[in-house]
């Protein structure tokens, strides 16, 4: 192949890729991706307070920052701008960086077979056109970002170990801390780079120079990084702190089918895969499994699985319907997943080609860098798969740190295709190109395949009630209503509960009120999980709704029914510290009325108890300086102004190391639970309660005293 035509043909792929990628990033429906409203909570939390959120507080909140403070930049930049449309923007700057992939494996692959243009073109179309790739083009979350700079790192990682300089090696440690500071498995690339450098270190007894790009690279990375990692530890005693097991992640799983993760779900492939394209086949991804269907370590593998997910949507009903929605689907399905098999058993040979040229030939820098980096990944994606072990954690996209090596994989089998079986390379790049079309056309979404497939997630009041949120988030409270009027008309009960929040916002507190009890009458039949999930969920929910009740009548200035919403709101969740402390403001005011009264053991009971009440407010969470003033207040009241002024002093003041344990603003991101501002507590409170002024008058009597 000339260098001209070789060129033409790159710049055509490079261009169909872009094309793709542009049109999936405008078409899709970023929130749909997968835990897509959760990587958007995170979004907007970061948007709201440009500060890391606590890993526990929700739902993709453990995740590191980068991505999330670059598309929060975006979403803050583009203010003026359709809420969505920020979303899309942000997606297609991802999706076009992702085309680096394809320009990182040109480099590597040409560096390791010079003049093999027909090699070249195969590796970078693999990076192009691989429909895991072109699917998330449109995603909202942090692993397209992680593949790319992983892709990066082993690409600076080869420039250390080819030529050893300070530039480079500094180079490398950056690109290895922004990697860490997108997702957890960039460590994936950490491993392989100081793993390789290490053990050359041995094999070479270059002790001194190799130790000299290891150090200077892990303290590059650890400015870039650590930091973060450091927080984690402080916070939590380990760097990598996740949130599965908190209670809003678990209702999910427990409903969730889930395979056995034996040693034959990593080493079996289940070939009707090819005949019937949905993964795990003839197994939900919900609910119960199907009578008649048993566990089979083949139908459920892991291998599968990312196999079907990495060439084909093989969940089905995500990017695509499922296969028995449309046939056009199920044939598109069968012709990627067959046509997949000829790359794919190209880098099992190029694997095997790796490990037998080290063994014949000796240490080589690429081949242990890339065995190496790929080991990691999938030592970690075995114990990811094991440590979650439902068929919905089996996903192609936590394979993505590694892309690049897929394809170098993919140029070392092809190599030895056209060494040793030279009349098989033409069928084989033929079936490769066919591939590449194939999977253009069925995932340039919303325009060949299932057009109306997109338009079909707006319908349900789930989607209407979240697209609400975002614009909500975006400051379009009259977007924001239409569609949680479209969510309340189908009878959701969060349509109903945000509208409530509108009306508040808007001091219309008999409409809030409306709306919330309808909320609340609703909520108990829509909730999701099992039995003794939906109960403790339905419990804790209607908490949170008593608690908001409060508030709403004591903006109506009805105390007692407030007392009661308050009183049974604490009875419902102990752990909700704005019931607690709403309970303690409507005790405080019950006995500031009775201030005349002879009856002061009374008084000082309702003292008494708001004091425990406060404290329990506290207790649950710390970084509720509300509740520190009005303890400080309450302090006040009874004449302890020592421990009052140092308590509303410090509560008052700012705290930008100090966090809510929920985030009351954006919500902790889980999708059957999308309310904005749910935990609302009482703001309008009687003047002997200020804090503010009862600090005044303690420092007054302080003056008055030194004088």
């Amino acid at each position: 192949m000339s260098r001209g035509a070789f060129w033409l043909i790159a710049a055509l792929m490079l261009a169909a890729g872009a094309a793709v990628r542009i049109n999936n990033a405008a078409i899709f429906p970023p929130l749909q991706a997968y835990d897509g409203f959760s990587h958007f909570s995170y979004i907007w939390f970061m948007a709201e307070h440009w500060r890391v959120p606590l890993s526990t507080a929700g739902w993709e909140f453990f995740q590191p920052p980068l991505y999330y403070a670059l598309m929060a930049g975006i979403w803050d930049a583009l203010a003026p701008a359709d809420p969505v449309l920020r979303l899309r923007i942000g997606t297609l700057a991802i999706a076009t960086l992702g085309l680096s992939l394809a320009v990182v494996s040109y480099l590597i692959v040409r560096r390791y077979f010079p003049g093999n243009r027909l090699i070249h073109l195969l590796a970078t179309g693999l990076m192009l056109f691989l429909p895991v790739h072109l699917y998330t083009a449109g995603f909202l979350g942090n692993e397209n970002l992680t593949a790319i700079l992983c892709a990066w790192s082993l690409l600076a990682l080869l420039a250390v170990l080819r030529r050893p300089t300070v530039p480079r090696a500094a180079a490398l440690g950056l690109v290895l801390g922004l990697a860490m500071l997108t997702k957890f498995t960039g460590l994936v690339a950490v491993v392989g780079a100081f793993g390789t450098i290490g053990l050359r270190a041995v094999v070479r007894r270059d002790w001194r120079g190799d130790a000299r790009m290891a150090a200077i690279a892990g303290l590059v990375m650890l400015v870039v990084c650590g930091w973060y990692y450091a927080r984690n530890v402080q916070l939590y005693g380990t760097p990598f702190k996740m949130s599965r097991e908190l209670f809003m992640l678990q209702r999910y799983e427990h409903v969730q089918t889930k395979g056995q993760r034996g040693i034959l779900e990593y080493v079996l492939f289940d070939p009707l895969i090819l005949r019937r394209p949905e993964w795990p086949r003839g197994v939900p991804l919900w609910g119960d499994r199907v009578p008649g269907v048993p566990y089979s370590a083949l139908r459920e593998s892991v291998l599968t699985g990312v196999y079907a997910n990495a060439w084909f949507d093989g969940y089905g009903g995500w990017v695509l319907p499922t296969v028995t929605q449309d046939e056009a689907v199920r044939r598109s399905g069968q012709l990627l997943l067959t046509l997949g098999l000829v790359p794919s058993l190209l880098m099992l040979v190029g694997i095997w080609r790796a490990v037998v040229r080290l063994w014949r030939d000796g240490w080589d820098d690429t081949l242990v860098a890339m065995l190496l980096t790929f080991g990691v990944m999938i030592a970690i994606l075995v114990q990811g798969t094991r440590a979650v072990p439902i068929h919905a954690a089996v996903k192609a996209t936590y394979l993505m740190p590694v892309s690049v090596i897929f394809s170098f994989w993919l140029a070392l089998g092809a190599e030895w295709l056209g060494t040793h079986h030279r009349r098989w390379l033409k069928p084989v790049m033929t079936a490769c190109a066919i591939l590449a079309l194939a999977s253009s056309i069925v995932f340039l979404q919303g325009r060949v395949i299932a057009r109306w497939w997109l338009e079909t997630w707006y319908e349900s009041s789930l989607w209407q009630n979240v697209y609400g949120v975002v614009y909500y988030a975006g400051g379009d409270t009259t977007r924001a209503r239409e569609f949680f009027e479209r969510a309340a008309e189908q009878d959701h009960h969060l349509g109903y509960e945000n509208l409530s929040v509108l009306a508040l916002e808007g001091d219309r507190p008999l409409e809030a009120l409306h709306y919330l009890r309808n909320a609340a009458r609703l909520q108990p039949t829509q909730s999701l999980g099992t039995p003794p999930d939906r109960a403790l969920f339905n419990k804790l929910t209607q908490a949170e709704y008593r608690n908001t009740m409060a508030v709403i009548y004591h903006r109506l200035g009805w105390y007692e029914a407030a007392m009661a919403a308050a009183q049974d709101a604490v009875a419902s969740d102990r752990t909700l510290p704005e019931a607690a402390y709403d309970l303690a403001v409507l005790k405080l005011t019950r006995a500031l009325t009775r201030a005349g009264s002879k009856d002061a053991t009374w008084r000082a009971a309702f003292i008494m108890q708001s004091r425990a009440l406060l404290f329990s407010a506290i207790v649950n969470d710390p970084g509720f300086q509300e509740a520190h003033a009005l303890a400080g207040a309450v302090e006040a009241l009874t004449g302890n102004c020592e421990v009052a002024v140092p308590t509303i002093q410090k509560a008052l003041s700012p705290h930008p190391d100090e966090y809510r344990l929920y985030p009351v603003v954006t919500g902790v991101g889980d999708l059957t639970a999308s309310a904005v501002r749910r935990r609302c507590h009482i703001t309008d409170l009687p003047t002997a309660l200020r804090p503010d002024l009862q600090l005044e008058r303690c420092l007054a009597e302080r003056r008055d005293h030194a004088a």
